[in-house]
């Protein structure tokens, strides 16, 4: 009987020993596993961050035109009238310039009061009582953006639309349809600029670069400047219209990218 027990106990003892085998090695995986992942630096572990600049340049090929329209009457259905006359014009004018409708939004459209205030009389014990404003009429404001994809037609266009009732042009920005391919450039001019830097660190301090464990990347660039118009809507006398189409030098815009990378040194 006895003989019986210490062999139960023994094969408990066995049992015990491979459960307790098999959490420990589980957790030393567990713990390796994490030790390897990219970005997670043990306190051990040598390390240097170097920090790289790029920088590219691209033609812009789109122009986003924004102009208003802006109509006034003392009725409603007379400014929407008016409102929709010049719209049907600016369209017509757009779809004979090979404007895609797509490439058409309106970004507001408002209809709104329009009122006159007077001056109340008030003397120091009494003010007469009611509304000191009147109202006089009513206001329709639409505000349109159009993207010119033919952006040497970009002034054409411009000059098009100021013939047609167009209150305002409140900018042209000239941008690139798909930027990415100029952000991806910076990008890689960036790494490369940041491993010349490790590079030389490296020769410097004695050391040998080992692998990547962490990798940022922050991006910039000189935002399209907007062109007024001389002589129309905000950069000039409103409702004064250009004949001319004026010229838009394109030039070229800039894309910036930084990035940070830290290599293990050994």
């Amino acid at each position: 009987m006895e003989t019986e027990d210490k062999k139960l106990i023994t094969k408990f003892a066995v049992i015990f020993l491979g459960v307790a085998t098999v959490f420990v090695a589980t957790k030393v995986l567990t713990e390796l596993r994490q030790f390897k992942f990219i970005g997670r630096i043990p306190g051990s572990v040598n390390v240097v961050t170097v920090t790289g600049v790029g920088e590219s340049t691209a033609r812009p090929d789109v122009a986003e035109v924004s102009f208003s329209i802006v109509a006034e009457g003392t009725k409603v259905a007379d400014v929407q009238t008016k409102a929709g006359d010049i719209e049907k014009k600016a369209l017509a004018f757009l779809k004979e310039k090979n404007i895609a409708d797509k490439d058409v939004k309106t970004q507001n459209y408002s209809l709104s009061p329009r009122y006159e205030y007077r001056n109340t009389v008030c003397s120091p014990t009494y003010c007469p009582p009611g509304d000191n404003r009147t109202l006089v009429g009513y206001e329709v404001r639409e505000s349109i953006l159009v993207k010119v994809r033919s952006i040497d037609s970009a002034g054409e266009i411009v000059g098009g639309l100021s013939t047609l009732g167009v209150t305002d042009v409140s900018g042209i920005n000239l941008t690139l349809d798909d930027p990415d391919k100029a952000k991806r450039d910076a990008r890689a001019l960036a790494i490369v600029n940041a491993q010349r830097k490790a590079e030389e660190l490296a020769s410097d301090l004695g050391v040998a670069l080992s692998r990547i464990v962490s990798f940022t990347e922050g991006e910039g660039g000189a935002p399209p400047m907007p062109y007024m118009m001389e002589k129309f809507g905000r950069g000039g006398d409103a409702g004064v219209a250009v004949s001319a189409a004026p010229e838009l030098p394109v030039g070229e815009n800039i894309y910036r990218s930084t990035v940070s990378i830290t290599y293990e040194i050994e």
